[in-house]
């Protein structure tokens, strides 16, 4: 951590804009993230973003804080490990225990395994920051509210006798 704060303090000391070697890309629509080191090795992980009525946002971000160890104050203290904050919102990218990653169930933030979470937590800091892009929207299927009831057909099938068989 660090090493983070240093390399973006002398960002900001130089006035000059600060370019991330870490690249993360969120795709909502496919519930994936892509991660790629400048010059170096890229990965793909499946993700949760926010559900229903808790969207995560598109647009692009930088990092704003990081913390290996959080717990969050509006949701009972649930363990948001190896957090990395993109929106004064509190939206952050971390690791879950929760099952479910490919489709969404947050209530905004960007949900990882979490040895994936701690490898990317690793990368950002040792890159310094990261450039975080968002696109795409949620699922078609996971933005409706209730999902419908498979519904009943309005004709009842032909009934046919059933046989039975005595031995």
């Amino acid at each position: 951590m660090k090493k983070f704060s240093l390399v973006l303090i002398s960002c900001l000391l130089a006035g000059a804009p600060c370019q991330a070697a870490m690249r993360i890309s969120i795709d909502l629509s496919k519930q994936r993230l892509t991660a790629a080191r400048d010059g170096g090795e890229t990965v793909v992980w499946k993700i949760s973003s926010g559900r229903p009525g808790y969207e995560t946002p598109t647009g692009r971000y930088s990092v704003m804080r990081m913390e290996a160890e959080h717990y969050s104050d509006e949701y009972e203290q649930a363990p948001m490990p190896y957090a990395i904050f993109f929106s004064p919102r509190g939206l952050a990218i971390h690791g879950t225990f929760e099952r479910g990653l490919g489709s969404p169930r947050s209530h905004g933030c960007v949900r990882l395994a979490v040895n994936n979470a701690q490898k990317l937590f690793t990368w950002v800091e040792a890159q310094g920051g990261a450039t975080i892009e968002i696109v795409g929207e949620t699922p078609a299927e996971s933005r409706r509210p209730n999902r419908a009831r498979r519904r009943m057909p309005e004709v009842e099938p032909e009934i046919q006798p059933v046989q039975i068989y005595r031995y």
